[in-house]
């Protein structure tokens, strides 16, 4: 057993113990005693000296403090799952496929690009169900402005109330989507279960809706902008071709089908012209024939100067014939001489008609020839001296050629787009609808917090416990002396 001393016996004895002995026994103040100084200890130099027991001890003393903690915590987890008004979220899965349908050929809408670009696209439709065009419709639709669970919530007393529910309903709306997919989850809480459902389907069929609306809307104000051009085109058009019309008409240029002043004219008069030639030759030939008298030809002419003549010969052959068995005044020597010598005259005359009719032939096929060579020289001086016409005409009707066609091309691009309008080529479906949630997603269900709030204050009494045993050692050892550095050192 440890004896206590003196101070002067001890430190004549035993010189580096004593003093530390007399420290932990704090003896009565004496001469020797006085001499050493004195400083209040730090709080930093005591909790080096604190040990697990100590804690424990601690906690041991002040144990109410931790229970009435922990029951505290239970308390408060009980009223939050009892008075903090629930939250019923609803979920619903949308496939945003980035390729739309081609249902023509030359669509108005490009398709969308491989990789980045189509998530680029998924990326701005899932911006398109959290925007205000698509809550609003939600809000409208609904009649959210006059509801308690939306504007319950709203802490914009001094706005709009359409502009508040519009806040309100953004707020509870989360959209997601997985990684490497295009499935988008959209949820929507709210106080009650099918509230959750019905603001959910209600949000997913409002950006169907924007979708079709917003594809509409662009091909039918690519319609409009047609449209628009169409009358200028048109007005474009119809000058063009009346500037053809004009300028054919104040220069005196023929139309042709094929739309240019052309020879054909010209090709055909010299074809009139070659031709009345022959004409010419052919009547030359005959009138010459017929004049010289060969009989051969004017037999061809006429059937009355051939029976003129078969009737001459006849008669000649009885004329004759009676000569070498008459005399030369025999009466019927006389008729038949007579008869002979009349149709004589009648040929002659005949013969005479005829060769006044080829000469009367021969003068006007003359004249047909002049005519249409002077015709042809005009013609081919025409053609000549309206070169530059032709050249300008055909420039005019290169324009309306054009012009035309490109309005009948924004003609049938306007129609066509003006149908596209009444076309929904969108993918995107719903692939799991919203349904009632069975349990509520906020709070936590009532035993959870129950228990949350137990182990939370059981927790939080532990360390306050722990802090007062701490603090009133602290307290309990803040004026004891500090021994000089040489002592510590002993």
């Amino acid at each position: 057993m440890y004896q206590p001393l003196k101070p002067d016996a001890a430190a004549a004895s035993q010189p580096s113990a004593a003093p530390l002995r007399a420290v932990e026994r704090r003896p009565a103040p004496t001469a020797t005693s006085a001499a050493v100084p004195r400083r209040p200890a730090t709080p930093q130099s005591l909790i080096g000296t604190i040990t697990p027991i100590m804690v424990i001890n601690w906690v041991r003393r002040f144990w109410l403090v931790a229970v009435a903690l922990a029951v505290l915590g239970a308390l408060i987890g009980f009223g939050a799952g009892t008075l903090i008004p629930p939250r019923h979220t609803s979920y619903s899965d949308i496939l945003l496929d980035p390729n739309d349908l081609q249902l023509v050929a030359d669509d108005v809408y490009t398709r969308v690009a491989q990789g980045e670009a189509q998530l680029i696209d998924v990326e701005s439709k899932m911006r398109i169900l959290t925007s205000i065009s698509v809550l609003g419709r939600v809000v409208d639709e609904l009649e959210l402005t006059t509801d308690p669970d939306i504007m319950g919530d709203s802490a914009d007393l001094g706005t709009d109330s359409r502009i508040s529910a519009i806040r309100t309903l953004g707020e509870r709306v989360r959209v997601s989507r997985e990684e490497r997919s295009y499935v988008v989850t959209v949820s929507v809480w709210a106080h009650t279960p099918e509230k959750s459902a019905t603001f959910t389907d209600a949000l997913v069929s409002a950006f169907l809706f924007e979708l079709a609306e917003a594809e509409s809307d662009g091909a039918r104000n690519a319609s409009d902008a047609l449209n628009q051009r169409l009358a200028e085109l048109r007005n474009d058009a119809a000058k063009a071709e009346a500037a053809v019309v004009d300028y054919r008409r104040s220069h005196s240029l023929p139309a042709t089908r094929d739309g240019q002043l052309s020879t054909q004219s010209a090709v055909q008069i010299n074809t009139q012209v070659d031709t009345a030639r022959e004409a010419l030759i052919a009547a030359e030939a005959r009138y010459a024939s017929l004049s010289s008298g060969t009989g051969g030809a004017g037999a061809q002419e006429s059937d009355l100067l051939a029976r003129l003549r078969s009737e001459y010969a006849a008669a000649k052959q009885k004329a004759d014939a009676l000569a070498i068995t008459l005399g030369p005044r025999h009466p019927s020597l006389a008729t038949a001489r007579a008869e002979q010598t009349a149709l004589q005259g009648e040929v002659d005359r005949e013969v005479a008609r005829i060769v006044e009719a080829a000469r009367t032939d021969l003068q006007r096929a003359r004249d047909v020839f002049d005519q249409l060579s002077n015709a042809a020289g005009a013609q081919l001086g025409t053609v000549f001296t309206d070169e530059q016409a032709q050249l300008e005409l055909r420039q005019l009707e290169r324009t309306a050629t054009s012009t035309v066609a490109i309005y009948e091309a924004y003609l049938t691009r306007a129609q066509q787009v003006a149908e596209r309008s009444q076309l929904n080529t969108s993918k995107v479906r719903v692939i799991s609808p919203a349904i009632a949630p069975i349990v509520r997603s906020y709070p936590p269900r009532t035993v959870l917090l129950i228990i949350g709030g137990f182990i939370g204050g059981l927790i939080a009494g532990l360390a306050l416990a722990a802090g007062l045993g701490l603090l009133q050692h602290i307290l309990a050892n803040r004026a004891q002396p500090v021994p000089p550095p040489r002592m510590r050192a002993a």
